[in-house]
């Protein structure tokens, strides 16, 4: 006999009606919460650059992995989608087709694909919408030219270019040979170039990640100079994170920007300038349930919640209006509190900062989106949990 699924539990009775204020009791804890007005207004500003600075918006969904918030970002004016895993490209695969049908050009998944399995799904999914890949090796290639055959129509690739994250890609002198390849390779059309700058975290000052996004640029525009001297067409040169994308322009030969953290952000894209504190729009809601009276306060959101992601300056994260109550150290299911003003009781509810809140999201199947001290909507989390 084959046992049925179980149902997923949720902090917030699936029979409550909304609104729901943070108190009441069908709400459990740890629960994620969504500021929309914030979360809304992130959303308008980066659309709102994007279109100032001659640029094509393509969100990086790992960030939220909710069909309901890639919704908001397209209808603000992104022309398509950015994904990580075949799986991710699998869940936002309707709502690409109704997007490619609006006008929007579909989705890119920006990781090099390796593998039968993988290889077979992504098939389908190229089958179904327009899918742009990324290759930085002949291996991968070869399988997207197979790809392109199961799915009966031309793929666009992106050849990687390594601009200093030393990560994926290859270097700029060796994209050429790439791109002659995928020119080359039946079923597969040479689109551009792509490179994620993600060693600006670790730039010193905002002086320093300027420096990066200035780096990143001028490399992507040699290599774009040096591929059109040498006969390619290049529609797409893809770059710019969270942190340089507004550093870039159209100007720099770039044409498209992919952001992902921006629509929540996180106390490590405060930290380094590229958002202010009141355009953090996530919290998590958890409950104290021990202390000892002082300094030492313990809720019950531990690292199978916030992650063990740390920051020098915020911990594992901090209450929010709370500077003087950091989480300093964290078990599977209990985080510790450092604090140093009045303590909160047990039973008392506090909202935790992310340090990384792109992890947050892969660990909850639905979070909560509120606006003025309310839950008003349940968002589903569709790709949670899509590693594959």
């Amino acid at each position: 006999m084959t046992a049925l699924p179980l149902a997923l539990p949720l902090a917030l009775d699936p029979a409550a009606a909304l609104p729901v204020p943070f108190g009441d009791p069908r709400l459990d804890t740890p629960a994620m919460l969504v500021d929309l007005d914030v979360a809304e207004a992130n959303i308008a500003s980066m659309a709102a650059f994007a279109q100032r600075a001659g640029l094509q918006l393509r969100p990086h969904v790992k960030t939220h992995k909710s069909i309901a918030m890639a919704r908001r970002q397209l209808d603000a004016g992104a022309v398509g989608l950015c994904v990580a895993t075949v799986s991710e490209a699998e869940v936002f695969t309707g709502i690409t087709a109704g997007a490619a049908a609006a006008g929007a050009a579909g989705l890119t998944l920006a990781y090099p694909v390796v593998g039968a399995r993988k290889l077979s799904r992504l098939a389908d999914v190229c089958r179904a919408v327009p899918v742009t890949l990324v290759a930085d090796s002949a291996t991968v290639i070869d399988g997207y030219a197979e790809i392109a055959r199961r799915a009966g129509r031309t793929v666009a690739v992106l050849v990687e270019v390594d601009t200093g994250m030393r990560r994926v890609g290859v270097p700029p002198h060796a994209v050429p040979e790439l791109a002659r390849r995928v020119a080359k390779s039946p079923g597969l059309e040479f689109a551009g170039i792509l490179t994620h700058a993600g060693h600006a975290h670790d730039a010193v000052g905002q002086l320093g990640i300027e420096q990066v996004a200035r780096q990143e640029a001028t490399v992507m525009g040699d290599v774009r100079a040096d591929l059109e001297h040498a006969g390619h067409e290049i529609r797409v040169v893809s770059a710019g994170s969270s942190l340089t994308a507004r550093y870039l322009t159209a100007a720099d030969g770039i044409t498209e920007i992919r952001p992902g953290t921006y629509i929540y952000n996180d106390l490590r894209t405060l930290a380094c300038w590229s958002c202010t504190a009141e355009e953090i729009a996530v919290s998590m809601l958890a409950t104290v349930i021990s202390t000892d009276g002082g300094v030492r306060v313990t809720v019950n959101a531990g690292s199978k919640t916030l992650t063990t992601t740390a920051d020098p300056v915020y911990g594992h994260g901090h209450v929010a209006g709370r500077p003087d109550a950091t989480v300093s150290r964290l078990s599977e299911e209990h985080g510790v509190l450092t604090v140093t003003g009045p303590p909160p009781a047990v039973g008392d509810l506090v909202r935790i900062l992310p340090v990384h809140v792109c992890v947050w999201s892969d660990l909850q199947p639905e979070v909560y989106g509120t606006r003025r001290g309310e839950i008003v909507e349940r968002i589903r989390v569709d790709a949670f949990r899509h590693s594959l």
